[in-house]
């Protein structure tokens, strides 16, 4: 594939988490005893996990033991899927927002059961994407309308709103300095603002991760990331070929904040593997990242800036991964991935109706650290 070399670090499987619906994103608590995880079926999964990670198990045992984890009562109160996850730098809430354009803050305490704050109409139409800026004094979203608003996490005042700077926004995310903001949209403009006073400052372009497919337009900045000290701005999508059942190649572009200037433009696998749906950026100076193309394709991989490709990629398949968290300690990570079958080879269940597809989550040992050739 072009882009993947042969990897020699190996992560480790330590568990699979099975779950009850499909899932479209992951977060730990910022101690580590929680996983949390949007649901496309309106609500807020919980698992309560040991703050220190899952046990690594012996030499000679594949996988730890899985019931570790405790399920914990999902958060109800969205209205469509649950499409995004933002966890406040003191950890002590979450802020979620669904495909109807609901925004809701709720207390990271077992116990709750209602929000502490919501709007049910903060966007028009689908809420794509949250950040919060480092020090947890503004809230950041943007969606399908287009536009960008800021809101005060404290008690979900709106401070300031202004467009985006494209039709259909994806991804936003805050610069490490609180002071700037990137945005990505569906035509693979990537735009970025003084956060405070709403200003735009540049744009750049990202026009391969676009396609007017006919009368479909395909593709979009899905995810958008900052690396540790706000130099390297990674922007991930698909290269798409065509609209309908999108094929295309998944790709992972890296820009150095100070010019725009494209330092790498990764190809994640061939047009089956689809999108890259996320990435996030490791402490020990690398990305993590996560593909899903077409049914049972995916992948999970790490890679570094200065790299000619992923220094490690997931040992065996993983169906169309959506969504990674890393562990607080950094020595673990989570992976959604999917678990059922697909189009026509689904077989109907006695009762008339077709089994729904799950999303079990990987965990995984991440790579001693150091460095890989």
């Amino acid at each position: 594939m072009h882009g993947i070399h042969h990897s020699q670090a190996e992560l480790r499987a330590l568990a699979k988490i099975p779950t009850s619906c499909q899932l479209s994103l992951l977060r730990y608590s910022l101690d580590g005893s929680l996983l949390l995880a949007a649901g496309r079926d309106g609500r807020i999964h919980r698992w309560r996990l040991p703050s220190a990670g899952l046990p690594v198990p012996a030499a000679d045992v594949k996988s730890a033991d899985a019931s570790v984890s405790e399920v914990l009562p999902p958060l109800a109160g969205h209205n469509g899927w649950v499409s995004s996850l933002e966890i406040s730098p003191d950890g002590l809430w979450l802020i979620s927002a669904d495909t109807w354009g609901r925004l809701a803050c709720w207390s990271l305490t077992p116990t709750v059961e209602r929000p502490q704050w919501e709007h049910a109409e903060a966007h028009a139409g689908w809420l794509r994407a949250l950040a919060m800026t480092p020090d947890g004094s503004c809230l950041a979203s943007c969606g399908a309308d287009g536009m960008v608003r800021l809101w005060n996490p404290a008690d979900g005042s709106l401070l300031r709103q202004f467009s985006g700077g494209g039709q259909d926004l994806y991804s936003v995310a805050c610069h490490p300095d609180g002071q700037r903001l990137a945005v990505g949209d569906l035509r693979g403009g990537i735009h970025v603002f003084d956060l405070r006073a709403g200003k735009h400052l540049t744009t750049w372009d990202a026009a391969e991760f676009y396609k007017l497919s006919y009368i479909q337009e395909v593709g979009g900045v899905r995810w958008l990331a900052w690396n540790g000290d706000g130099s390297v701005l990674a922007a991930a999508g698909c290269i798409p070929e065509n609209g309908g059942f999108v094929q295309g190649v998944p790709s992972l572009r890296l820009i150095n904040a100070a010019d725009g200037a494209v330092l790498q433009q990764l190809k994640l696998g061939d047009n089956q593997e689809g999108f890259v749906h996320q990435v996030l950026w490791h402490p020990e100076d690398y990305w993590m990242g996560v593909c899903s193309g077409q049914p049972g394709r995916g992948r999970f991989f790490l890679h570094r800036t200065a790299g000619e490709a992923p220094f490690c990629l997931n040992p065996q398949p993983l169906a169309n991964c959506h969504s990674a968290a890393l562990h607080p300690l950094g020595r673990q990570v989570a992976v959604l991935a999917n678990e059922g079958t697909y189009g026509q080879q689904k077989s109907m269940a006695k009762e008339g109706i077709y089994p729904a597809n799950t999303s079990p989550i990987h965990v995984f040992e991440l790579p001693a650290p150091g460095p890989v050739s």
